[in-house]
């Protein structure tokens, strides 16, 4: 009869004996499941069958880099301390942060009351506010003091907050005042460009006068401005205007007329002033006038 096949003894791995180049048990691999993968792997493709031509195989090299390194910062201001503004009105200062590392620099500015720690921007604005800064270059910063109201003190902290910072650099924190004085009267109005405008032709116009402009689409055709004046004080006042008259400036005659030649303005109230524009002529008109508290 035919007997049993004869069986081939495996031998069984030994869990200690040396491991090849190269190889690696698997009880050694520890891997951490709850990191999050920072790659995005793909399905490969699989090639197509191919016929391999003899002496055509050639080896290409690939090159592969990588930059590493923590997010580092250079600035020159510690502290700002903005002087004396007016109510309703806005200083800036200007900086810049460098980017001193070999990787992009993300920020994200707030800030901060200096006693409590808590978000408080109060007059501070700072732009722009968040963005990143590429490896070796720097950014420019405008921070804006801008109060509303009289206070003590106006002491705040300006922190940018930066992902992953070297932990050689301290976090960076700049000391920030400033102190703000209550006008007589604040006048609401819209930005010009006529003052610049004036300095380009050789003829400035003085820095104490404010400016409303007027376009009119022909002549003979009455224009209106409105705007507001703000009576910040604690107490109310009458006020007047009075056209200023200048030989020396060419006469506008009627051209321009107050309609709000006289009022009373309460504490912390505002009236509305009202300009008319009537051109009999084409060209470029001016008319200066005062106003003045009783």
């Amino acid at each position: 009869g035919k007997g049993a096949p004869a069986k081939k003894e495996v031998p069984k791995k030994d869990p200690k004996a040396a491991k090849g180049k190269g190889q690696v048990d698997e009880e050694d691999l520890q891997i951490d499941e709850s990191e999050e993968p920072t790659i995005e792997i793909d399905d490969v493709i699989p090639e197509p069958q191919v016929n391999v031509i003899d002496k055509t195989e050639k080896a290409l090299t690939l090159k592969c880099s990588g930059v590493s390194d923590y997010p580092k910062y250079e600035t020159d201001v510690e502290n700002v301390i903005f002087k004396p503004t007016l109510m309703y009105q806005t200083r800036n200062f200007k900086f810049f942060v460098k980017n001193t590392s070999l990787v992009d620099m993300q920020y994200y500015w707030k800030i901060t009351n200096a006693e409590t720690g808590t978000v408080d921007n109060g007059p501070y604005s700072i732009i722009p506010k968040t963005g990143t800064i590429p490896a070796g270059c720097d950014e420019n910063f405008i921070l804006k003091f801008s109060p509303l109201e009289v206070e003590e003190t106006f002491e705040r902290l300006l922190i940018c907050n930066i992902p992953n910072r070297s932990p050689d650099q301290e976090p960076m924190i700049i000391e920030i005042d400033g102190v703000s004085e209550r006008p007589v009267c604040h006048f609401e109005l819209l930005p010009s460009k006529y003052r610049e405008k004036k300095e380009k032709d050789m003829s400035p116009i003085d820095s104490k006068y404010s400016i409303v402009e007027f376009e009119s689409l022909g002549t003979k055709i009455k224009n209106i401005k409105r705007f507001m004046v703000v009576n910040p004080t604690n107490q109310g006042y009458e006020f007047i205007w009075e056209q200023e008259l200048d030989d020396s400036k060419p006469k506008t005659g009627a051209m321009f007329r107050c309609l709000t030649p006289k009022g009373v303005i309460l504490s912390g109230k505002k009236y509305e002033m009202i300009f008319e524009y009537t051109p009999d002529s084409v060209g470029t008109h001016e008319s200066f006038w005062s106003f003045r508290i009783a």
